[in-house]
Order: C-alpha cells, then sequence, then structure tokens
C-alpha cells in the first residue's frame, strides 16, 4: 500500500512536467508507471534485503532487460528502499523526470522498430510472438502492447486509405454493373429454392439472415424477392431501384477489400475464390462481390 500511495504521488509530481503535450507523450508516461509497478512487484518478490543490497545489474540480470533499463531498475530500487520522509520534494521530482527521459529512449526504439514494420505484420501480430521477435521479457509486455495498439491505432493502413480514396473508372462501373446483376439473379435462384409463401411474406431483415447476407445487399435481395414475388423483370426492377441498390454492392465489394487489406495480399491473391468466401464465411451468392474485391486488390 505504501508503495502505491508513492507512486501516486510521484505519478502527480510527474503530470505537472511540461513533457505532456501530446497522445504520444501521455502513452510514454503510462508506460513508464506502469513497468515500474511490474518491476517493483517482482522486485518484491525477492525480498527487500536482498533488493535493496543488490547491484544495479544484478536486478537486471533477474527482471531479464539491457542496460538501457538501468535508470528505470535504478529509480524502482530508490522507490523500494530509500526512506521517503527523508527525499525532499525536489529531488523526488528530478529523479522522476531523469528515469522518465532515461526510460523514453528505451520506449523510442521500440516505438521506431515496431512502427518501420509494415501496418499489416504489425498489426496483426500476436503479442507474444512480438515479444518474441523483439527478445524482450514478459514483464515488459505492457509496454509493446501499449506501443503497438498506439501505432496501429495513430497511423493508419497508408494502403487501406489509397481504397477509401479510391475512384471507381467507367471499365470498373461496368464490372460492378454486370457483377450487381448476376449477384440478383443468383440471390433470385436461391429464393426459388424456399417455399414461396415464405419468401414473399418476409420481411427484408429476415430474408438477409436466411441467406446470410449483409444488410448491404437488401436492395440486390428487394429486388430478387419482387421479381419472384410480383413478376418484375429484372431489367425493370434496375430501372426504379438501380442506384440505391447498386450503391449497396459496392459498399460490400469495399469492405471485402478492407478485408483483404486485413488479411494481407500473399494470403489473399495466392487463393481461389472459394477459399475466401470459406474462409470469411460467406455464402456464394457473394462470388461477383468478391470476384471484383479480387481483381481491385490484387491486379
Amino acid at each position: 500500500m505504501k508503495l502505491l500511495l508513492t507512486i501516486l504521488a510521484l505519478f502527480t509530481v510527474s503530470t505537472a512536467a511540461p513533457h505532456r503535450s501530446s497522445e504520444v507523450d501521455l502513452l510514454l508516461e503510462d508506460s513508464f508507471w506502469d513497468t515500474v509497478k511490474e518491476f517493483a512487484n517482482k522486485l518484491k518478490e525477492r525480498g527487500l534485503d536482498f533488493v535493496c543490497s543488490a547491484k544495479i545489474q544484478e536486478l537486471l540480470d533477474i527482471l531479464g532487460v539491457d542496460d538501457r533499463l538501468d535508470g528505470t531498475v535504478k529509480f524502482v530500487q530508490d522507490l523500494l528502499c530509500k526512506d521517503e520522509e527523508e527525499t525532499d520534494a525536489l529531488a523526488k521530482r528530478s529523479a522522476t523526470i531523469d528515469a522518465l527521459q532515461a526510460y523514453g529512449s528505451f520506449w523510442s526504439d521500440i516505438w521506431e522498430t515496431l512502427k518501420s514494420w509494415s501496418h499489416d505484420k504489425l498489426c496483426t501480430t500476436k503479442l507474444q510472438d512480438l515479444m518474441d521477435i523483439l527478445g524482450l521479457p514478459d514483464a515488459l509486455d505492457g509496454t509493446v502492447e501499449m506501443i503497438q495498439g498506439a501505432i496501429c491505432k495513430f497511423f493508419p493502413d497508408p494502403e487501406s486509405v489509397e481504397k477509401r480514396e479510391l475512384k471507381i473508372t467507367p471499365v470498373q462501373h461496368l464490372q460492378v454493373v454486370r457483377g450487381f446483376e448476376d449477384t440478383v439473379k443468383a440471390i433470385y435462384e436461391r429464393l426459388k429454392s424456399y417455399f414461396r409463401g415464405l419468401v414473399c411474406s418476409s420481411r427484408l431483415q429476415q430474408l438477409l439472415d436466411l441467406l446470410g447476407l449483409p444488410d448491404d445487399l437488401d436492395g440486390a435481395v428487394e429486388m430478387a424477392q419482387e421479381m419472384l414475388c410480383g413478376g418484375a423483370s429484372l431489367a425493370s426492377s434496375l430501372m426504379v431501384k438501380h442506384y440505391a441498390a447498386l450503391e449497396g454492392f459496392i459498399d460490400t465489394i469495399l469492405k471485402l477489400l478492407e478485408q483483404f487489406y486485413t488479411i494481407g495480399q500473399e494470403y489473399v491473391c495466392s487463393a481461389g475464390i472459394p477459399e475466401l468466401l470459406e474462409s470469411l464465411g460467406l455464402p456464394s451468392t457473394m462470388v461477383w462481390a468478391a470476384e471484383i474485391a479480387f481483381d481491385w486488390y490484387c491486379n
């Protein structure tokens, strides 16, 4: 309890320092205090008599960290062993700032290393795998997890940004229209396999759930339902609902692209469309949307 109160007091002192001008600075300081608490708890398991008489290198070896963190370990040792009543507020503030700046150099090394990775690699790699690659002990998993999360949040995938700014060419538009018509026909054939009364009396959301399709394809499903129940042709239905329904189909393609960017080009572009649909848990009626997304992503 005494240790916790001391950390809280020092944290309050450090927040008065004029070094927290950005979210990254805030993350750095939070990471520092998390590491201090983690190190303190691990060292206390060895007993204060040992910790307070040990050399810093011995403590570094116990914690499994290199000498880039000797300032942090010395700070923790002082925190555990020095009588806080004998240390004035100015000395505490100075020691805290010095330790935080030293830790910042180590933290920046990890930040720059992970930031140099591709977005896909960094944001899809499991934490334990990151720890192994970086050669860091479990005591620093909170630090690595925080940096990984921050980079993935603050720095968007360049490929994803490029995808969101995609402008559809006339050739791609024709590709979309053809794919959309084929999708409506496939949904129509699928609905024909169900009892007609069920299909014609069902609400649109019920049919989407029945077919396992996303909400963006509600226009396509509605057109197929009208063709089956109202006798409308695909051409006449397109005249009325073309733009809204087609827009939903394009949204479906773009969301598939989002998933492809997350999965990564190496897997997506070497897999077949049926394999991709299966891995994403999508029905065969989405084959044309998947084919277009595949073509735009890989070609």
